[in-house]
């Protein structure tokens, strides 16, 4: 029997039907015709929008805004269905103070105000603000989205600059920014605050920061009519409410004693020329103590409103400058270094320098008698100082000098490590200038001296001027004559080297931590890392450890781990126990601190315990002998795979 597959038995099965349903074998006749259909049109769909500020002006009692919306193909949303609008405007003193959050939403007839679709995209919106009219002068913003249609919150878009806006005229955005970084992606894992990506948008999509930041924050506290509980006075001046009726010192206010800056220079957020509305609830951040009645003060402000300010403060009259005299004495001396080089009979290394005053003429450094100018060097190797000089931990330092040619000035440098052949020296002058400061310098105020052959003789991927962004003072008050406005942070690297084995800083339960005082893990470890983590060191303004960060506000260009030299970074509590950590790990595991991470390492030819066998000789400084301390260079393979690209994506830089 001849076999049939199955698909053909169904076939001829269906073939008989047919022609039996159909026995005179022809087609049927055709039907009538119909009308065509309508076109098919794929539906709207949006997963982003963008929305304009059109026009917009104040009425008795109202708000209204003319804007547009779009979708993320520029694709006019035609079915907006709920919008926010926050509206602040100034009270009778003249301060921003009013302040309406209100939201329109399709089909509630409790909500606020009317919508109107004129087409294309393009939305009126009217809003009660019941303290507006046609003459009133404030900001705002409107945030359409995430009703019931489906489109997500568009950003907060800032109204545009007409004639009833309220201009801000003592900061701006770019001052914010040099010291917290970009806002656009800044997420709720902002260290000093979710509000970060509370910013705002203009019509071009550029990020608008203290703008929107007023419209909540503004120049009146909650409780004197205003919308939040800290004024942006009080956050810019770090005194903020403690939700009990007093103040307590937050942010800005620490700054003065971190290392970072001169909290009555004001240039540092503000810009030249401010225009300041008197108040006193922003006089009050820092003169606490304005309105207390008991207090004896020249004028009794207790019973003061923001209303009298203007009365009598017309004009930033108040000295509040320590930046004027501080830069006087910035710029009263230049110096410059010419060489650093061994001595004739190679013990000792010499520094020759000269200065001059502001207007160029030759000082003579030796009659100089408001600074104390001083020489140092060091030896470098791989790029880094090796240490120590005139103690444990520290550069070797002068302790004479004497008159050179044409002004010159040798400082003598003992205590250096012993001659080698073909040696890299490290070295320069530093040292304090005083100056008179009517503010925050009851022990007295110096600005630095800061000079050196740095940026000649070590490998660096960083510029240590950037860190004089945030750091406006050049980390006055620890190592505040090294670390100054001619090197930056690059000063700090004379000391904090990877050859420094000095002690790890002593914790409050009296251990001794085990963070390595290389310059390098130190900076990430106190912007980044465990070390900041560990210590509360949130006031930060760095996104958390192990968050992407803006690595070129520290860094110049691409990070090329194969260019990093193998110093490996020393670290111990005495010198028995002197050990080493590899330079990439060391750096890299100051944020990746899991033991997953550290594995990694260790693979690619990293390692955490280094062992350092000192060298027979011992150095003697000023405190006695010490033994040097010199481990072979180690290289790790992290290059192979971590290029300069996938480090940039990765680290967001």
């Amino acid at each position: 029997m001849k076999l049939m597959s199955k698909c053909r038995v169904a076939l001829l099965v269906a073939t008989a039907l047919g022609m039996s349903a159909c026995n005179d074998g022809k087609d049927g006749n055709d039907g009538l015709p119909g009308d065509p259909g309508a076109p098919w049109v794929p539906p709207v769909v949006t997963t982003s929008a963008v929305a304009k500020v059109m026009e917009w002006q104040y009425a008795d009692g109202l708000v209204n805004v003319e804007f547009s919306v779009e979708n993320q193909d520029g694709v006019p949303v035609e079915d907006l269905d709920k919008v926010q609008l926050m509206s602040t405007i100034k009270n009778e003193a003249g301060l921003l103070a009013d302040t309406v959050d209100v939201t329109w939403v399709a089909g509630d007839d409790n909500a606020p105000g009317t919508l109107t679709h004129a087409g294309d995209g393009i939305y009126n919106l009217s809003m009660p603000h019941e303290a507006a009219t046609s003459e009133s002068i404030g900001t705002g913003y409107i945030r359409p989205g995430n009703g019931e249609n489906g489109m997500p919150r568009t950003k907060r878009v800032m109204f545009t600059k007409n004639d009833h806006y309220a201009q801000v005229s003592t900061t701006d955005d770019a001052k914010c920014v040099a010291c917290h970084g970009e806002f656009e992606d800044a997420t709720g894992n902002a260290t000093w605050g979710w509000h970060q990506h509370h910013h705002a948008l203009d019509n071009d999509q550029e990020v608008i920061i203290v703008e929107a930041c007023l419209v909540c924050h503004t120049q009146t506290e909650q409780k004197d009519g205003g919308w939040a509980q800290n004024t942006m006075a009080m956050l810019g001046h770090g005194k903020l409410a403690d939700g009990e009726g007093g103040k307590i010192s937050s942010g800005h206010a620490s700054l003065g004693t971190s290392y970072s800056m001169d909290k009555y220079r004001c240039s540092t957020c503000h810009i030249d020329d401010v225009v300041f509305t008197a108040s006193l609830n922003g006089c009050a951040t820092c003169h606490a103590d304005l309105q207390d009645a008991d207090k004896d003060l020249a004028v009794n402000h207790s019973n003061f409103t923001d209303l009298d300010c203007a009365t009598c403060h017309n004009s930033f009259q108040h000295d509040h400058e320590n930046g004027k005299a501080r830069d006087e004495a910035l710029n009263r001396y230049k110096f410059e270094v010419f060489s650093v080089v061994r001595s004739e009979d190679k013990t000792a290394i010499e520094v020759t320098a000269t200065a001059t005053d502001s207007e160029g003429k030759p000082v003579d450094i030796l009659a100089i008698t408001d600074a104390s100018p001083r020489g140092w060097a060091t030896v470098v190797k791989n790029g880094e100082a090796v240490l120590p000089g005139r103690d444990e931990g520290h550069v070797a330092r002068s302790v004479d000098a004497m008159a050179g040619e044409n002004g010159e000035v040798i400082y003598i440098i003992e205590h250096a490590l012993p001659y080698v052949e073909g040696e890299v020296l490290f070295g320069g002058v530093d040292g304090r200038i005083t100056y008179t400061a009517r503010w925050g310098a009851e022990n007295g105020a110096s600005a630095p001296i800061s000079v050196s052959n740095i940026k000649d003789v070590r490998r660096t991927t960083s510029d240590g001027m950037k860190c004089l962004t945030c750091h406006t003072e050049g980390l006055q008050g620890h190592g505040g004559q090294r670390g100054g406005f001619d090197l930056g942070g690059d000063g700090c690297a004379q000391c904090h080297s990877a050859y420094n084995w000095a002690p790890g800083k002593t914790q409050e339960d009296g251990t001794i931590g085990d963070y390595a005082m290389a310059w390098g893990p130190l900076v990430h470890n106190m912007h980044f890392g465990a070390y900041k983590q560990d210590r509360g060191l949130n006031d930060m303004p760095t996104t958390d450890r192990n968050m992407p960060v803006d690595c070129q506000a520290c860094h110049t260009g691409m990070i090329d781990l194969e260019d990093v030299a193998p110093a490996v970074v020393l670290n111990g509590m005495d010198e028995s126990s002197v050990y080493g950590i590899t330079a990439i790990s060391a750096n890299c595991a100051t944020c990746h601190t899991g033991d997953a991470a550290k594995n990694h390492m260790i693979q690619q030819g990293g390692d955490f315990n280094v062992a350092i066998t000192p060298e027979a000789d011992t150095h003697t400084g000023e405190s006695g002998d010490f033994a040097v301390f010199d481990p072979a260079p180690i290289t790790e393979s992290c290059s192979v795979c971590h290029s300069p690209a996938r480090l940039a994506e990765a680290h967001n830089y």
